[in-house]
């Protein structure tokens, strides 16, 4: 073999191994997206989302978390429904078209929680009918990534805005401001509150000695006896109520006290009755209006003398407001007095007869 024959036998077989490797390559690439192989059969299944988020064409679509095929087309759908604006085109193996039913779900993962997006959908029920080529599959909307890092941020910033706020608190409370940090940190309160609670030993303390009123009904026994003795006492009365025995027990067991009771409470509605009929005095001075004509007129006249009186006029007027009568019966009174007084001291003057004969 010449030079010339081997060198091209040479670049032959290496074409030959290029060509091997890059069959090989696709062939592993295949098997590790997914896809099923070459020849392996495949199905197309639509699905309708309202917006693609970060789904890509070429995306894996898992059943159940499992690689069944991949996103082979997303365009916008021809329907004006704002949830069924995306078309994707799922490109899956027909062997596992009998896992995927009419109440399956597919939604849009992601891997982990910034990861790439794909396909997952849920395995239906055996007793669903199975969904055809070109069929659509339900969708179930899941929580936008970034609507939940927007929300995440946002949580982040009110975090923050109150950490500051509590540390502006933290910093006043430890220079001795407001009600916190005077309890904390000013030692008149500590000084009072220790003065309290040696106050509340004292006390204590005396009580535990026996001292003081607290302290006696503590310590001493005599009230405890006098209450076991009440006890005794009031046992010893009820025992004497249930066998009959004394006034409380007649009336709790003696049904003519009810009869009685009754019999009273009978007539005083009967009573009651009447009165609101109107008979008898207290139903006419109840209900009569005559009566109560005659009392207003009455207090209207009992006032106008009162104020005749205050005025002055009339003998009780005179009484009432005039000072000479009190001055004159003041005058009687003393010459009164003074004739009693002379009259003890000289009765003769006033008892001597005289007789004259003519």
């Amino acid at each position: 073999m010449s030079q010339h024959e081997r060198v091209q036998w040479a670049q032959l077989r290496v074409g030959i191994m290029v060509i091997v490797s890059l069959v090989l390559f696709a062939i592993a690439v295949f098997f590790i997206s997914g896809q099923g192989g070459f020849f392996a059969r495949h199905y197309t299944l639509k699905a309708y989302l309202p917006t693609a988020g970060d789904l890509r064409e070429g995306a894996q679509v898992r059943l159940a978390g499992i690689p069944v095929g991949s996103v082979a087309r997303i365009k916008i759908s021809p329907f004006t429904d704002k949830q069924r604006a995306v078309e994707v085109d799922l490109k899956i193996s027909r062997a596992y078209q009998d896992e995927i039913r009419s109440d399956s779900l597919a939604s849009v993962e992601t891997v982990g929680l910034l990861g790439d997006g794909y396909v997952n959908i849920t395995r239906g029920t055996p007793e669903q009918d199975v969904i055809a080529d070109n069929g659509a599959v339900k969708t179930a909307e899941k929580a936008d990534i970034a609507a939940v890092m927007q929300n995440t941020n946002q949580v982040i910033m009110n975090l923050n805005s109150l950490s500051a706020k509590l540390d502006d608190i933290t910093t006043q409370v430890q220079a001795g401001k407001g009600s916190i940090g005077k309890m904390i940190y000013d030692q008149t309160l500590y000084n009072k509150l220790n003065a309290a609670i040696s106050t509340a030993q004292t006390l204590i303390d005396r009580t535990q000695q026996g001292e003081g009123t607290i302290g006696r009904l503590m310590v001493d026994e005599t009230l405890y006896n006098r209450t076991l003795g009440t006890l005794d006492r009031l046992d010893k009365v009820i025992d004497q109520i249930q066998n009959g025995e004394g006034s409380m027990a007649k009336f709790i067991s003696d049904p003519s006290a009810y009869n009685n009771l009754n019999r009273l409470l009978t007539n005083g509605n009967t009573l009651i009755d009447n009165i609101n009929q109107g008979h008898g005095t207290l139903g006419k001075l109840a209900k009569d209006g005559q009566l109560y004509d005659r009392m207003n007129s009455t207090l209207a006249h009992v006032d106008t003398i009162t104020a005749r009186i205050d005025q002055g006029q009339g003998t009780l007027g005179r009484l009432s407001t005039d000072p000479t009568l009190f001055n004159n019966l003041r005058d009687s009174s003393q010459s009164l007095k003074e004739f009693l007084s002379d009259f003890r001291k000289d009765p003769k003057k006033y008892l001597s007869i005289k007789l004259h004969i003519f």
